[in-house]
């Protein structure tokens, strides 16, 4: 397994000459190098089988300036080793530890480093006790950012230490299913502005909770994936005092709703959301359709949520929408004259010419090799009427023609050259 300074060799080169001499006419100069060029602030070993931090000299030397590490995915199992490359990072502000396997807890305090500029801690998929990320944040006195995602914590472990510096908490696919766990954060971090809880299996947000006490900053929410399942937990979202956006899809209270429905009725119900689900903001044009839907959806319903008399107090009441069909008709009713002969007849829509013709042939006695026809759009639905214009084409499906109930079909006999009629 490699060290650190082995890992960034293998990955981004061993140390070049230590220099290059050049001769120009009888002055020789020479160009030092310091070896490797400066390695970047930016420094991602994931997954390079670190498991030692190697000699600390070397780590000091190889990785001066660095101001975001990414050692996830590798094989790093004693905190002592981490310790021993955090110490010569002074100035790191981005550490993510994911997926490492730590066979141990943080056993002795003085290995601790203190991370005085670090803003951003990702320890997804650790599985650390909140012990030691108690101790981790208590020596980085300025973290904003804290990822504890995949974790297995069903319950959360507080300390009467507030970590006030905390605003934002990935805490994904945890276990949790009680939202006084939840709480907890809140206690922990009260400036919190972000909580991920994306696939954490919580069922409802209970309507006892202290939002005010527990979340006063916070103004971002994702419940994506979870488990809610009724209205009731929907309208808790409320008693957050500062929140402006939230995420909430693939649960199973929206499982029988169609999707405009979904995004109607919860807009409806939560008057402080500013945006839903990602997107632009709600406007108050959406807004006020929302609650409108909302009232037309409830209206017949003989069990109403308290949400609906609140909206018939600032909209009124409202009329039921007319449904209108924008089906066109498969059948109309047409008049079809011949000579003094006179008609009432059902026809589709989709037959085409030549099988009106066919059907008119025992009516009239023509063969449709002898029959002309022509249409007359009367107007009966618009107003407008068109002079008679004759069908020429045998193949055209008479929807083509926009037939409507109420037209006219003129069969005349088809008379050759020469021929009277």
């Amino acid at each position: 397994m490699p060290s650190l300074p082995e890992a960034v060799d293998l990955k981004y080169g061993d140390e070049c000459p230590d220099a290059q001499v050049t001769e120009t006419a009888c002055v020789a100069l020479t160009l030092k190098r310091s070896g490797r060029q400066r390695l970047p602030s930016v420094l991602i070993l994931s997954e390079c089988d670190i498991e030692k931090a190697g000699d600390e000299e070397e780590v000091e030397r190889k990785c001066e300036g660095v101001r975001e590490l990414d050692l996830s995915r590798n094989k790093l199992k004693e905190w002592k080793e981490v310790f021993k490359i955090l110490r010569h990072l002074p100035g790191l502000g981005f550490l993510n530890l994911s997926y490492n396997s730590f066979e141990a807890p943080i056993t002795d305090p003085s290995d601790v480093v203190s991370l005085t500029n670090l803003t951003r801690l990702v320890l997804n998929g650790t599985s650390l006790p909140w012990k030691d990320i108690h101790i981790l944040l208590e020596n980085a006195p300025r973290v904003e950012e804290l990822h504890l995602c995949k974790n297995g914590y069903k319950k959360v472990e507080t300390t009467p230490k507030k970590y006030s510096t905390v605003s934002r908490v990935h805490f994904n696919n945890n276990p949790s299913t009680e939202w006084r766990e939840i709480e907890s954060l809140g206690q922990m971090f009260p400036f919190l502005e972000v909580l991920i809880l994306a696939e954490c299996p919580l069922s409802t947000l209970t309507g006892d909770g202290q939002y005010h006490e527990n979340f006063p900053n916070l103004k971002y929410l994702s419940l994506n994936s979870t488990k809610i399942c009724t209205w009731d937990s929907v309208d808790v979202v409320n008693m957050f005092p500062k929140l402006l956006e939230l995420r909430l899809q693939q649960c199973p209270l929206y499982e029988n709703y169609k999707d405009e429905e979904r995004r109607q009725l919860t807009i409806a119900r939560l008057w402080r959301i500013q945006r839903l689900n990602g997107g632009g903001l709600i406007t108050p044009e959406e807004r006020e359709n929302a609650e409108r839907a909302f009232i037309r959806y409830y209206m017949n319903e003989e069990i109403r949520p308290q949400r609906y008399d609140e909206l018939v107090h600032h909209h009124g009441e409202l009329d039921p929408l007319v449904e209108v069909s924008l089906q066109p008709e498969k059948e109309v009713h047409v008049t079809i004259r011949f000579g003094e002969v006179t008609i009432q007849k059902v026809i589709s829509v989709y037959a085409r010419v030549l099988d009106l013709k066919k059907e008119l042939e025992p009516e009239f006695g023509l063969p449709p090799n002898k029959m002309r026809i022509f249409y007359h759009d009367k107007g009966v639905d618009y107003g407008v009427a068109y002079a008679p214009e004759e069908l020429k084409i045998n193949s055209k499906q008479l929807y083509t023609i926009n037939v409507h109930s109420g037209d006219e079909f003129i069969v005349e006999l088809k008379v050759k050259p020469g021929e009277v009629a």
